[in-house]
């Protein structure tokens, strides 16, 4: 068969509209979902930034800490904590039907692979955030 022949016959590329995603509930979360990336990179992005500055000295850095108490950034940040709590939510909330855990012959239920999966976040943050409330109170003193 020669190249000129294959040619002729081009497969069909059925059009796909760019707002394919709007057209179905589970497909438009989905999108959501993986929209949420963009906000968290951007907020990791002022924390890297925020984290040079501490290079650049006190008085460099405290002047950021002002602009980041501005009405414009702590909506921001609402914004992006929304965005993450619903990006972790549905995250682990698919743990359960992806991750399939045997001990020995036993299959551990999907119930309970979610349930840990949301327990483990729990405790990750309650860590956290008791860590951030000692250092903060810490700093007071």
């Amino acid at each position: 068969m020669t190249r000129e022949h294959e040619t002729e016959h081009k497969a069909y590329v059925r059009p796909v509209p760019i707002t394919w995603w709007l057209q179905n509930r589970r497909y438009f979360l989905f999108m959501i979902r993986e929209s949420t990336s963009v906000f968290i990179a951007l907020f990791v992005l002022v924390y890297l930034y925020q984290l040079f500055l501490v290079s650049r000295g006190a008085e460099v850095h405290d002047m950021f800490q002002e602009t980041l108490r501005s009405v414009p950034f702590v909506v921001g940040y609402a914004i992006v904590l929304l965005f993450a709590l619903y990006h972790s939510i549905t995250w682990l909330g698919l743990v359960s039907k992806i991750q399939i855990v045997r001990i020995g012959r036993l299959t551990i239920p999907p119930f309970i692979v979610g349930l840990g999966a949301y327990l483990s976040w729990i405790v990750a943050s309650a860590v956290v955030a008791c860590l951030f409330l000692t250092l903060k109170v810490g700093c007071i003193k």
